[in-house]
């Protein structure tokens, strides 16, 4: 049983979530101080806190979650990519929940993030972390 434990805590799927939930505290609580303290529109808001938070939990996921260090540019780029396509649904879920059912901002923005983590966590691990790449370039190697 404690083995199972110490497995589960060392895949990367739990290291994902673990990054994920610091990234949540960072994207929930900028997103909190945008919208809420400083009155700017709740997409704006959410671009600017999503932005930052992808940039934390990058450098994270790097160096804890899949430990790559070689092409961190190009592996930047692929992530950030791809947190823009989950900014995009994020920002039509917002636009759903708090413009159309009128939900709070602060919860519609909690389940805005879980939808889009999940989908991030799959799309990120067989593309930016994994041996597949978004950019054909990125598989090319040298023959000798």
């Amino acid at each position: 049983m404690k083995s199972l434990f110490f497995r589960l805590l060392r895949s990367s799927i739990v290291k994902y979530g673990l990054v994920g939930v610091l990234g949540l505290l960072v994207d929930m609580g900028l997103f909190y101080l945008f919208h809420e303290v400083m009155a700017i529109n709740y997409i704006v808001a959410n671009i600017l806190s999503s932005s930052i938070a992808v940039i934390h939990n990058f450098i994270l996921n790097s160096f804890f979650t899949f430990k790559v260090k070689d092409k961190m540019l190009l592996r930047f780029v692929s992530f950030y990519l791809i947190a823009l396509a989950g900014m995009v649904l994020s920002s039509g879920l917002l636009a759903l929940l708090i413009g159309g059912i009128h939900l709070n901002a602060m919860v519609s923005k909690f389940i805005s993030v879980m939808v889009v983590a999940l989908i991030q966590y799959f799309v990120n691990k067989k593309f930016t972390f994994g041996e597949r790449k978004l950019f054909s370039f990125m598989n090319h190697t040298e023959k000798s």
